[in-house]
């Protein structure tokens, strides 16, 4: 839970920076849910690329937008609902305000590099390189 109210407070803090402060809160849980969802794509991704022995994929093709919605309503329950995000705020404003943002930054950069990087192998693999 830390983790996600470090996010949320990089983010939210992101948002006021960038002149979105009429609804940081609901940006700031709108990006770390996206973050989520890439990580998600990345271990159905992996398994049916390189795990599954048919090498299928999900036949349903809503099933991202429906993780994203669940995901978005959970972590909006977590971190705003209640004046939450509030509290959050001012529990780590003295904490994190002054910190480096590296973890904010990479927590999605991650993702994407390793969605890149299986999607670089699965060409390689069809090619039959590998």
């Amino acid at each position: 839970m830390r983790f996600l109210e470090y996010l949320f407070f990089k983010y939210y803090n992101w948002q006021i920076k960038v002149g979105n402060g009429d609804m940081p809160s609901f940006l700031a849980v709108f990006f770390i849910t996206f973050s989520f969802t890439l990580y998600i794509a990345d271990m159905i991704m992996f398994y049916f690329f390189f795990l599954s022995p048919k090498g299928g994929f999900i036949n349903n093709k809503y099933i991202f937008i429906i993780i994203f919605v669940l995901l978005f309503f959970v972590l909006y329950y977590l971190l705003v609902t209640k004046e939450k995000d509030k509290i959050i705020i001012e529990k780590h404003k003295q904490e994190w305000m002054g910190k480096k943002h590296l973890g904010a930054v990479l927590f999605p950069v991650i993702a994407f590099a390793f969605m890149i990087i299986e999607v670089y192998f699965k060409i390689q693999m069809n090619r039959g390189v590998l």
